[in-house]
């Protein structure tokens, strides 16, 4: 199974959404963007690395992109 680098910012989850994804050990995280590379140059401040996640293409996606409402509830 092929795996790729995770990250999740919440700023990002709350204005574009976040996807479920499945990592190798079973268990599931909450991610906002993906990379081939950890290192990446467009890294935010407020992005914290969840780590190593199974591909789409190999099963890896458990929900697709869904935006929840905000602590305001709109």
């Amino acid at each position: 199974m092929a795996t790729i680098h995770a990250f999740f910012s919440s700023e990002s989850a709350l204005r574009f959404g976040s996807m479920v994804y499945r990592k190798l050990d079973g268990s599931t995280v909450n991610v906002t963007r993906m990379n081939l590379q950890r290192e990446d140059k467009r890294s935010r401040p407020e992005e914290t690395y969840v780590g190593e996640v199974i591909r789409t293409e190999d099963g890896g996606c458990v929900q697709a992109k869904k935006r929840v409402a905000g602590m305001g509830g709109r």
